[in-house]
């Protein structure tokens, strides 16, 4: 019997797929859907025991603000497709969805809620992308259904938590205190988005463009790229300096010159090149 050997393309980095950029992702996950859930909770009885408005009103504002959100993920795609772009919007949507939701209990109508709640489920559709993004980014190809489902898991927990949450604060402080308290986990998840890039992402590094393939360059003496000639560049600057004779001429214009003074006043190397360039 022979030991067969693993796979040669298989890494330590591939094995340790949980590390602690998607467990940083993962909890932000979870903290978020506790913060939004605990409004999307209490929102029934805000609008109809404390604003008096009718049941259509919550029908209405859950509605345009669902597909605002769905909206606002094609907008966000485009915007994650920017690494350091894609970082900003990830911090930024988390952030916005907490501070627009709770800021919910504070709204005195109808139409306070609802700029509101369509303002924060924006943020929230834009930032999806850019965090799936930035998973992406933190493991390799073989383990995306690992991390995708880890990061799902915890998103769905946030989801059961946060109304029993909900439910125990009104209980404590109130329709409008629960809601102004969700803020809380909201921004601990912008926070645990902010620790996963600045510890395991790092900088974005510039990428520098490539070089036109087919063109060839030489290098200096202290080993910088030699700037391209090309015929039509001198050319250009032999007849500029026929130019500049003609404005210095003190009598006016000055004829121009022909094809054996303008061969004289490029370099020696690059006489072949204008007299087959002006040909």
């Amino acid at each position: 019997m022979t030991d067969t050997a693993p796979p040669a393309d298989t890494t330590p980095d591939q094995e340790k797929w949980l590390s602690p950029g998607v467990k940083g992702i993962g909890s932000a996950s979870f903290l978020a859907d506790v913060g939004h859930e605990i409004p999307t909770a209490l929102l029934p009885s805000l609008l109809t025991s404390t604003l008096g408005a009718p049941a259509a009103a919550l029908g209405a504002i859950e509605g345009i603000s669902d597909a605002l959100a769905g909206a606002a993920r094609f907008g966000g795609g485009v915007l994650a497709d920017d690494p350091a772009r894609r970082r900003k919007v990830a911090v930024g949507g988390y952030a916005a969805t907490a501070v627009l939701g709770a800021a919910t209990a504070g709204a005195t109508a109808v139409w306070q809620v609802g700029l509101l709640r369509a303002a924060a489920w924006t943020a929230r559709g834009l930032r999806v992308p850019a965090r799936n993004a930035l998973l992406a980014d933190l493991v390799p190809a073989k383990a995306y259904g690992r991390a995708y489902g880890f990061e799902r898991m915890m998103d769905n927990l946030g989801a059961i938590f946060g109304p029993l949450l909900a439910l125990g604060l009104v209980a404590w402080v109130g329709v409008q205190w629960a809601i102004g308290l969700s803020v809380i986990p909201g921004l601990l998840a912008a926070g645990a988005i902010v620790y996963t890039i600045r510890k395991t992402l790092g900088p974005v590094r510039p990428t520098r463009p490539a070089c036109p393939e087919g063109r060839r360059r030489g290098r200096t003496s202290g080993g910088r790229p030699a700037p391209e000639v090309t015929s039509r560049k001198v050319i250009g600057l032999s007849q500029g300096m026929k130019g500049a004779r003609q404005c210095h001429h003190p009598h006016g214009v000055r004829p121009a010159c022909d094809l054996d003074r303008q061969k004289d006043l490029a370099p020696a190397s690059f006489r072949p090149t204008v007299a087959s360039g002006i040909q």
